[in-house]
């Protein structure tokens, strides 16, 4: 009956500790966003590309508008002078990829360079990775684009 119960011990502990989490990981890291128009809608700032920060004198905010899946993006990366860039985007969900997001811009200008895989989708921040896997970029909510970008962009 000792021994019986020794064993019953043991394995309750073991199924005990077994059951225990990681130490509360799963609480801290919040979970991804679904990726829908809704999560996306507002404003967003691109802070790296493959790991790098932006220049101090380059900069691209991007607005998704939720309704029509309209875009507006306000960049200054390829000329002296900052550029007003309208679209519409859309959001494909892939079984293999997950959640694709690309976009057409106005204006006859064509597609984006490239379709983007939303690979992470929280309150405050998004990345999103090309589909060839050659360009990663981190973008954080703003609740706006800066007043002074807004009138040189004009």
């Amino acid at each position: 009956m000792k021994t019986f119960l020794k064993t019953f011990a043991i394995l309750f502990a073991i199924s005990f500790l077994g059951s225990c989490s990681n130490d509360g990981i799963d609480d801290i890291l919040p979970e991804n966003l679904e990726v829908t128009p809704n999560n996306i809608a507002g404003v967003w700032k691109l802070m790296e590309v493959n790991g790098a920060v932006l220049p101090a004198d380059a900069y691209c905010y991007v607005e998704y508008i939720r309704k029509d899946k309209k875009f507006v993006m306000y960049q200054k990366f390829d000329s002296m002078y900052p550029r007003r860039i309208t679209g519409r985007y859309s959001i494909e969900n892939d079984a293999k990829r997950g959640s694709v997001l690309s976009g057409i811009y106005d204006f006859g200008m064509g597609e984006w360079n490239n379709k983007y895989i939303v690979s992470e989708l929280l309150e405050s921040d998004m990345v999103l990775v090309s589909e060839s896997q050659d360009e990663v970029c981190k973008y954080m909510r703003c609740n706006e684009v800066p007043s002074d970008i807004l009138e040189q962009a004009k």
